[in-house]
Formats: C-alpha cells, sequence, structure tokens
C-alpha cells in the first residue's frame, strides 16, 4: 500500500471509529455524571458534562468529513463555518480538562481559601467565560478562512494571521499551554492526595462517604490527565517540527508531503482519542465507579429486583421498632 493509499484509508476509516467508540462514551458521561447525586454535587462532574459535550462535538466535525455534501472543501460557507466550529469545540474541550484539573487540586489542598474555588457557582462562571473567549478567537478564523484557488481548498488567506497562527495560535496555546497546566495541576493534585492520606493514617481518622467520592473522582481526573498528555505529546513534537521545516516547504517532495500528511492525521486521530475515552478510563480506572455505574445503568433500565433492599431494610427494622415501642408503653 502507497503512502497515498493509507492517507485516504485513514481518512475514511479514522472518523468511523472514532464517532463509534466515542458517542458510547459522550452519552454514558452525561447519564451517570448527571444521574447520580454523589457526582452531581462535585464541580468536576459540572466540567466532565461540559467537556463530554464538547467532545461530541469535536468527533462529530470528524465524523462529518467523510460525507462529500459536508466536506471542509465543498463551498465556502462549509469551509468557513467548520474551522469556525472546530475551533471552538475542540480548544474548549481541552480547557475543560484543565479546568477539571485546577478543581481537583483546589479540592484538595489543605488551604480553606483554595478550597473555595472548587464551587458549581465558580464551574457555571469558568465554563462560561472560556466558551466566550474560544468563540472570540475563532472569529478570526471565520474571517481569514476560505476556498483557495487554483485547487480551491479550504485554508488561510492572510499571510500575517496564518504565521500568528503556526507560530502561536496552533502549537503555543492550542497543545503546548494545556499540556503544561494538565502536568502541573496533575502533580499538584498527586501531592495533596498524597498528603491527604499521610495526614489520615497518622490521626488514624475515617474519611467520610463524600471524601472518598472526592478521592476516587480525583484519581480519575489523574489518569484522564495521563492519557491527555500522553495524547497530545506526539501533536506538540509534530507542530515543533512543522515550524522548523517551514522555510523547507518549497524543497520536499510530493512523498514526503504526503508522509507528512500522514503523520499529521495520526497525531489528530490520536488527540481525537482523547475526546472519546473518557468514560473508559473512568471505568477502567475506579472499582467504585464501576460499581456505582452497574447499579445505577440496572436501575435506569429497570433490571433487577429492585425491591429486594427496601423489604430487608424494613424486615431487619421491625424488631427494633417494636422493641422501642413496648419501651415506650412500660
Amino acid at each position: 500500500m502507497s503512502v497515498l493509499q493509507a492517507v485516504i484509508q485513514l481518512s475514511f476509516w479514522g472518523p468511523i471509529i472514532l464517532f463509534t467508540i466515542g458517542v458510547p462514551s459522550v452519552i454514558l458521561n452525561v447519564i451517570i455524571f448527571i444521574g447520580v447525586k454523589t457526582f452531581r454535587q462535585s464541580p468536576s462532574s459540572y466540567y466532565i458534562v461540559t467537556q463530554s459535550l464538547f467532545d461530541f462535538g469535536s468527533l462529530l466535525l470528524v465524523f462529518l468529513q467523510i460525507f462529500p455534501s459536508t466536506s471542509i472543501n465543498r463551498s465556502s460557507i462549509s469551509c468557513k463555518l467548520i474551522i469556525f466550529f472546530s475551533r471552538i469545540v475542540a480548544p474548549c474541550a481541552l480547557s475543560f480538562l484543565g479546568l477539571a484539573a485546577f478543581d481537583r487540586w483546589a479540592c484538595t489542598s489543605r488551604s480553606a481559601r483554595i478550597r473555595k474555588l472548587s464551587s458549581i457557582r465558580i464551574a457555571h462562571c469558568i465554563v462560561s467565560i472560556t466558551v466566550i473567549f474560544w468563540s472570540l478567537v475563532s472569529i478570526l478564523y471565520l474571517i481569514f478562512y476560505d476556498l483557495i484557488p487554483p485547487t480551491y481548498t479550504c485554508g488561510l488567506t492572510n499571510d500575517l494571521f496564518q504565521k500568528i497562527t503556526n507560530f502561536f495560535l496552533a502549537p503555543i496555546l492550542g497543545a503546548i499551554f494545556p499540556l503544561i497546566i494538565l502536568i502541573v495541576f496533575g502533580i499538584l493534585t498527586y501531592r495533596n492526595l498524597h498528603l491527604m492520606t499521610t495526614i489520615n493514617g497518622q490521626q488514624q481518622s475515617v474519611p467520610t462517604r463524600l471524601s472518598i467520592w472526592e478521592r476516587q473522582i480525583t484519581r480519575m481526573m489523574i489518569i484522564q490527565t495521563l492519557l491527555n498528555v500522553s495524547c497530545t505529546l506526539p501533536q506538540c513534537i509534530f507542530l515543533i517540527y512543522t515550524i522548523a521545516t517551514v522555510q523547507q516547504r518549497a524543497m520536499k517532495s510530493l512523498n514526503q508531503i504526503y508522509i507528512e500528511y500522514l503523520l499529521a492525521q495520526l497525531c489528530g486521530y490520536i488527540v481525537s482519542l482523547d475526546f472519546a475515552s473518557s468514560f473508559y478510563i473512568y471505568f477502567l480506572s475506579s472499582s467504585r465507579f464501576r460499581q456505582t455505574t452497574k447499579m445505577y445503568l440496572k436501575r435506569l433500565l429497570h433490571l433487577g429486583n429492585d425491591q429486594v433492599t427496601p423489604f430487608n431494610i424494613s424486615a431487619s427494622t421491625l424488631p427494633v421498632t417494636a422493641t422501642k415501642t413496648h419501651y415506650r408503653q412500660n
């Protein structure tokens, strides 16, 4: 198989595979983190739900590119709109993952002042500000992206904005900076969690049920951060390579251009794995999350016998109630 054939096959099957495994992940994330009361009380759950919605938007935009009628090169309007929305949903999804990492750091901090930053009200404000920020940045793409003759492929029409995109927006703001944020807050959260475990062990205290759930979510977010770093790192390396060889573009052969395009596709799909796999990571990394998911889905789908537990609880309390009544009568 030639490099060009590999590019064509990857362009067709890559979006289908990502969309197939990503949609169930998004749906289950929304159902579990909204439906389960314990998760719903955590600000990180709000970030996870909003991230899942924008993950679905990213996967949908990638999936639509396999259809000629919705291709990015179909018309000037489709070129502008697809680029515009892709520059909103993908950065927002990555930003919400970073905000969830920040929330885990604030939640596990020993400082009461920092712990106040972990709240639903603050999460609502930050999510709105993040969406507005990336929407304003994406307006520039809406203006400067269009079909470029003679090939009429979708691309930037402004040289200055193209340099800003190549040297700042794509590598720094879109890849390296979020990666640094995730690494820093992931390390700080792990440190806070380790200190919390050490202090509880020395004091021989029993953590509350809510704190146990908070620790589970924190571990899940740390593992999700490690996955995101692993998925984003190849793209960062490829962007650095692209910037370093931008002056040699005219000297590259056609086969070399195809190879670089294939590598760009692979890096893009590896990053998209993070959009499609969050629920699976949570499910595999936490036994408590697995149990909660199974119990909630059984109750939601009316599977199993839900009346066993209430009946046993009532039966077990009958002797106690009778004893108390007899005692009051005496």
